[in-house]
């Protein structure tokens, strides 16, 4: 009992202390994560932050703050946001890397992670720039005029993607009868 109460004023404390901002007063990284992923997305679009911000309903300056995550993002706006853009809520978080992940109100109140259903895995987390890049690609591709070219080259680039696994699985296959 008394370390639940311990565990509760440490929480609380800690709530009051950061409110999910950095020790140093600076905002969340996480937070300045997830406003960069709307930034990529908005971008992608080629909207300015008053456009974006007048189909919100919001001044510029306030996509600003939440792009540069100095000021934290709701979760009804950000089901407005991801709405407006045409994502998923999971878009946001996709690819953040492990020493951003860490930075959660919760490892920092408490000094680790605990573990969670999906133990804090988030699909695609990897390399920021592939993402980049996957959504340069999938806007290019869709601005091909002709959808008879767009099908062949999906159709290329599945075989291709086809080709490199089977490569590799018979690699694996072979490497395994060596032993």
């Amino acid at each position: 009992n008394k370390v639940m109460q311990a565990n509760e004023k440490r929480t609380s404390d800690s709530r009051r202390r950061s409110r999910g901002k950095a020790s140093d007063g600076k905002p969340n990284k996480i937070d300045i994560y997830i406003g960069g992923r709307i930034r990529l997305k908005r971008q992608s679009f080629g909207w300015s932050q008053e456009k974006m911000g007048k189909m919100l309903g919001l001044t510029f300056q306030q996509v600003q703050k939440y792009e540069t995550g100095l000021n934290r993002v709701s979760g009804s706006r950000m089901y407005d946001i991801a709405c407006l853009l045409g994502v998923d809520a999971n878009f946001f978080y996709q690819d953040m890397p492990e020493e951003i992940r860490r930075e959660s109100p919760r490892y920092i109140a408490f000094g680790y992670a605990a573990p969670t259903a999906g133990e804090g895995k988030i699909a695609g987390a990897g390399n920021p720039a592939a993402s980049e890049r996957a959504l340069k690609l999938l806007n290019a591709f869709l601005k091909i005029p002709n959808r008879e070219v767009a099908d062949k080259l999906f159709g290329l680039m599945m075989a291709f993607n086809k080709s490199s696994y089977m490569a590799k699985k018979q690699q694996k296959d072979a490497d395994s009868q060596k032993y």
